[in-house]
């Protein structure tokens, strides 16, 4: 080895011995700084914690689909009418009394091609406590259709007025399914003071010489055609001619507001030989 080399040698070594110190210092203190910058700061922390609550993150919105338009309300029902209270012009009330007087009644009765005689059944109370009788009462003695009636039935003007309505209806469908007219009507009575037979507590029309049984219907020729066991029952069809001419009867007095109530054997069993018409606040198709 030359001297020169030799020299170069120990300068080096001799400068690393002296910066040796200075090595080791810096390699503590990097450990140091390492170890260090390992443990994270506070202040790195929170700046970290903080910056990931806060930060607000874009997030591209979500695509809704757009709401169904609410249906329309349904519009609102109207309120039910109150009934209108009953008034003796609607035809069908509830109560019984004797009827009211009709203004002019015999002038009518005249009119209506009625021979009449008028009667009297004063209207009075008796020990049962039901009132009976009734104003503007006539003897009914022969009417339009030229029907005799056996007797002069004693009735209200309103039945009365009923009556010659009726013999004109009788003489047309006597016509159409007998081919010859009605000569006669036999009926069972007018007046009679009592309460319904059925209906205990109601007060019969007959109670005012507001109504009239009728039995049978005798032709020209003298044929008679009762009600018992004739007319068709229970809404039966009718089958011959007599029946025909009995159900066309009563349909018509009742359809035709002839009379307000029209019972018939397919009613009750009251009813089973005679038909019961009357002119009644109340309206009963017994048909």
């Amino acid at each position: 080895m030359s001297l020169r080399l030799a020299i170069v040698l120990l300068g080096g070594l001799a400068g690393a011995a002296s910066a040796f110190p200075v090595l080791v210092g810096l390699g503590a203190d990097a450990s140091t700084v390492e170890t260090e910058s390992l443990a994270p700061a506070p202040a790195v922390v929170t700046a970290r914690a903080v910056s990931t609550a806060a930060a607000p993150v874009a997030v591209e919105p979500e695509k809704t689909k757009p709401e169904p338009e609410p249906e329309p309300e349904p519009e609102p029902k109207p309120e039910p009418e109150a009934p209108e209270e009953e008034t003796e012009d609607d035809g069908n009330e509830s109560w019984v009394g004797p009827p009211d007087a009709i203004p002019d009644c015999e002038a009518k009765l005249e009119a209506a091609g009625v021979e009449f005689k008028p009667s009297r059944i004063p209207l009075h109370k008796t020990r049962s406590g039901i009132y009976c009788g009734a104003e503007q009462i006539v003897r009914y003695r022969r009417g339009p259709g030229a029907i005799g009636w056996g007797g002069s039935p004693q009735v209200t003007c309103p039945v009365a007025l009923a009556l010659a309505k009726l013999e004109g209806i009788v003489q047309e469908e006597a016509e159409r399914h007998l081919g010859r007219k009605v000569r006669r009507i036999q009926h069972m009575g007018t007046y009679n003071c009592r309460e319904m037979a059925n209906y205990p507590g109601w007060v019969s029309e007959h109670s005012y010489a507001n109504a009239i049984d009728i039995k049978h219907f005798e032709l020209a020729g003298g044929k008679k055609i009762p009600v018992l066991g004739v007319y068709p029952r229970d809404g039966a069809e009718p089958k011959n001619d007599s029946q025909r001419f009995l159900k066309a009867v009563a349909r018509r007095l009742f359809d035709e507001r002839v009379f307000s109530v029209v019972l018939t054997p397919s009613f009750d069993a009251a009813h089973r030989n005679h038909f019961h018409l009357d002119m009644a606040r109340y309206i009963v198709d017994g048909t």
